[in-house]
């Protein structure tokens, strides 16, 4: 009885631990969690786009591009982020009114490649 019930105890516990190891290999990406401008918002022309991630940034591989409403790319620098886990742009012009969408790419030291975009609107 007292096998049984440790062959229990130890298969709940290999289970949970699974559970924990796939949860934190799930959380271990570089995934964006806020941005300026932020996601949908109606702004004036920004002088520089901010995305913040989840963790630490591989800068050789981290990158984000702008593109106007046609998806035509438009022109930006790199500035200097505020951290580590931050990514940071500047456009080349003042934006003209329009809809513009953020396109991004992250790896943090996991060596996952994320991607992801967003749009916001210049009023």
């Amino acid at each position: 009885m007292l096998t049984k019930t440790v062959r229990k105890a130890a298969g709940l516990l290999s289970m949970s631990v699974a559970m924990m190891l796939a949860a934190t290999q799930a959380e271990a990406h570089a995934n964006l969690v806020s941005a300026v401008p932020a996601k949908d918002a109606t702004v004036a022309a920004p002088d520089m786009i901010v995305l913040h991630f989840s963790e630490a940034l591989e800068m050789k591989v981290s990158g984000v591009k702008l593109t106007d409403i046609d998806g035509s790319p438009v022109t930006i620098k790199p500035a200097k982020a505020p951290d580590a886990k931050s990514l940071a742009a500047t456009p080349a012009a003042p934006l003209a009114p329009g809809l513009y969408t953020v396109s991004w790419t992250s790896m943090g030291d996991d060596a996952h490649k994320m991607t992801g975009n967003y749009s916001f609107t210049v009023k």
